[in-house]
């Protein structure tokens, strides 16, 4: 988990806002978009891109252990978000 909040504090601002919106809050793409004042296919596009570098930075090879960094993503407490832990 701590090397999950490390690689989350090393994202820019809005491409954490884009995972955390997305995978803790459930937001619909197209209110992501808006909030972001980006095409909505483009954050499904940046979303994928970022689970990609997620589980690249964790060195998660397995289907199963990127399907748990999702899983873990959506659980994760808000403070562990922008490094508070």
């Amino acid at each position: 988990m701590r090397d999950l909040s490390r690689a989350l504090e090393g994202l820019d601002d809005e491409r954490r806002a884009l995972l955390e919106l997305s995978m803790r809050r459930g937001m619909a793409d197209e209110e992501i978009a808006a909030v972001l004042l980006v095409e909505t296919p483009e954050v499904g596009q940046r979303r994928a891109e970022l689970l990609e570098r997620l589980a690249e930075e964790l060195g998660l090879e397995s289907r199963e252990a990127r399907d748990e960094l999702w899983a873990t993503l959506q659980d994760l407490p808000p403070e562990r978000w922008h490094g508070r832990s």
